[in-house]
């Protein structure tokens, strides 16, 4: 009886280290999707920069090296980590820039647009823990993509207006 215990005990450890990783497939619209990953953020995995604000608060204002979007300039660590996210055009594969994008939680369709604008797409992505919403905006020509825009910024979040 002990040995099962322990047997299942170590199920649950291996387990869980498995669900470190979440990911899904969200269908955008006829013949586009879109692939993801996210990973539980271990900052013993990352430099964390902390930097003050104009009053002299402290806020984590890096993550390796570089700005970090998903949090509200505060002291908590990012809770994931967005590791890919791969947009499918009629069977065609294009890797997005995903870099800085943290706290974006489980993704759906309803925080994605996607739109053709002459000779290319667009897809905008809306993203929030709660606090520290952000967008991020991808240029798609071709069958490659360029991230144009990652800012928590409200003048980027005009497309959630347009139909």
């Amino acid at each position: 009886m002990k040995y099962i215990f322990k047997f299942i005990f170590l199920l649950f450890i291996i387990a869980k280290s498995y669900a470190q990783t979440q990911s899904g497939e969200i269908e955008v619209e006829k013949n586009v999707s879109l692939t993801w990953m996210t990973k539980v953020f271990k900052d013993n995995e990352h430099k964390i920069e902390v930097c003050k604000t104009e009053l002299g608060w402290d806020f984590i204002c890096k993550v390796d090296e570089k700005p970090w979007f998903g949090s509200d300039m505060g002291m908590e660590k990012p809770k994931d980590q967005l590791i890919k996210l791969t947009l499918k055009i009629d069977n065609r594969d294009i890797e997005l820039e995903i870099s800085g994008m943290f706290n974006v939680g489980y993704l759906s369709k309803y925080q994605f647009s996607f739109r053709k604008e002459g000779q290319f797409y667009k897809l905008y992505a809306f993203f929030s823990d709660g606090a520290g919403s952000y967008t991020a905006h991808w240029l798609i020509i071709n069958g490659s993509s360029i991230r144009e825009v990652l800012s928590n910024d409200e003048r980027f979040f005009y497309w959630q207006m347009e139909k």
